[in-house]
C-alpha cells in the first residue's frame, strides 16, 4: 500500500475524532436526598442537562446568575425536566440551587465548545 493510501485514511480517522468532539452530549443530573449528583455540572452550547427528580418530594432547578439560561423550574417527583444550553451562552461557572431546599447547590459550568 502506498503512503498516500495511509495519510488519506489518517486524515479520515483524525477527522472522525474531531467530528465526534464535537457532538452534542446529554448530561444526567438527578435531584436525590437533596441533592444534585453530581453536584458539579459541566456542559457546552448544544448541550442538554436533563434533571431527574428521584425523590418522592417537589424539587426545582433555578439559576439565579443566569435566569434567561434557567429560570426557576418545579420537578414533580419521579419526572424530569431538560435544559438545552444555547449558542449564544457565556462561558462562566454559574450557582445551581433548588428553591425549595436551601441548602441544596451545585455548579453549572459552561465551557467553550
Amino acid at each position: 500500500m502506498s503512503a498516500r493510501f495511509f495519510l488519506a485514511n489518517a486524515a479520515l480517522v483524525a477527522l472522525a475524532i474531531a467530528a465526534q468532539r464535537a457532538v452534542a452530549t446529554v448530561i444526567e443530573v438527578h435531584l436525590k436526598e437533596q441533592r444534585f449528583e453530581p453536584n458539579a455540572v459541566s456542559a457546552k452550547s448544544d448541550d442538554t442537562i436533563v434533571f431527574y427528580n428521584d425523590d418522592n418530594e417537589l424539587h426545582s432547578v433555578f439559576l439565579p446568575d443566569n435566569q434567561t439560561l434557567l429560570a426557576e423550574h418545579f420537578v414533580n417527583p419521579h419526572t424530569r425536566y431538560e435544559v438545552k444550553i444555547p449558542a449564544t451562552v457565556e462561558p462562566a461557572i454559574y450557582n445551581l440551587v433548588c428553591t425549595i431546599h436551601m441548602n441544596m447547590q451545585g455548579t453549572l459550568q459552561i465551557t467553550a465548545r
